[in-house]
């Protein structure tokens, strides 16, 4: 049989899958994983909660709703909610690091997870630049009426509770931005980057990124231009230091501020809050039910840091 390298060209490059094949092939695998560890984890679950009340005569109807009701309470963190959190991250890893150690024939770390001194400066550094920004969407969704504080979490709940209750905020979120930037900022961009330029990298990164929360409550398509650009923000979050403990730390602050410190919807779920917000804005501004994610507050912002992180990248390079 004839060889037909020009056919083999199409997959192979340098001895490797080119690119293009590797991230696709790592999504689907990555998609699927998932699946597989949310059933597994679902089945162990509801096993724990029908053994955990024998005395009830529970039947599988009711196991399963009290179940569906704990993982989707990420207001109060659960156990099951928790257990699920650290349980997909670890899924998401383990398949990124099957990858490149199968497919990609490169080290786990160099995808930005080295602990080289200085690597929690990042991301402190990270948490801090999106706070400061979320604080002044808190601020202009309050002066501008878009949003109206009736009442406060310290007025229902002593503050151990509270404080318990942000600290497992800040983990929960944190367990997220290491999944997700490790998803998409790690192996999706960095893959695409190694086949095409940088800049349409970032872009279908970023596409790839909004396509992931469009089964979130409230997902639409102001939604997905929002968390595009969130994309964009967080890819150049990476690029500005070369590793993902920058980006992981922008991610984390993004969904901990929004929602456990002031209590907007976080990509159409509620995760409390201190404050309690009554939405008064229209949903082009305030982002409606899916939060201000959606809402042209928070994409502004969006452009602005985008804005900042590029010129703070041209500034490095000038440097150097």
């Amino acid at each position: 049989m004839p060889n037909h390298p020009g056919c083999a060209a199409w997959f192979i490059r340098d001895g490797r899958l080119r690119s293009g094949w590797r991230v696709a092939l790592y999504i689907i695998s990555a998609r699927v994983a998932q699946v597989i560890a949310a059933i597994l984890f679902g089945l162990a679950s509801a096993a724990i909660l029908f053994a955990a009340r024998p005395d009830q005569l529970a039947t599988p109807e009711q196991v399963i709703g009290d179940l569906a009701a704990e993982l989707l309470n990420v207001a109060t963190f659960s156990p099951f909610a928790f257990g699920f959190r650290v349980w997909d991250t670890l899924v998401v890893l383990g398949v990124i690091f099957l990858f490149r150690r199968a497919i990609d024939r490169r080290s786990f770390r160099a995808l930005g997870f080295d602990f080289a001194r200085g690597w929690w400066r990042d991301l402190v550094a990270g948490f801090a630049f999106i706070l400061v920004a979320w604080s002044a969407i808190f601020l202009a969704a309050i002066l501008s009426g878009a949003a109206t504080i009736v009442g406060f979490a310290w007025d229902e709940k002593n503050w151990l509770t509270l404080l318990s209750a942000l600290a497992n905020g800040l983990i929960f979120n944190l367990l997220v931005g290491i999944a997700e930037e490790a998803d998409a900022r790690g192996y999706t961009l960095q893959n695409l980057a190694d086949g095409i330029r940088v800049v349409p990298a970032i872009l279908v990164s970023s596409a790839y990124f909004g396509a992931l929360h469009l089964l979130n409550p409230g997902a639409g398509i102001a939604s997905t231009l929002g968390i595009f650009f969130a994309g964009v923000l967080l890819a150049l979050g990476y690029y500005a230091t070369r590793r993902l403990w920058f980006p992981i730390g922008m991610h984390a602050a993004w969904n901990f501020a929004e929602g456990p410190l002031f209590g907007f919807p976080v990509s159409g779920l509620d995760m409390g809050g201190l404050f309690r917000l009554q939405i008064t804005g229209p949903d082009w501004l305030t982002g409606g039910a899916f939060g201000p994610e959606a809402g042209a507050l928070a994409i502004g912002m969006e452009i602005a840091l985008i804005a900042i992180l590029f010129a703070w990248i041209r500034s490095k390079r000038n440097d150097e």
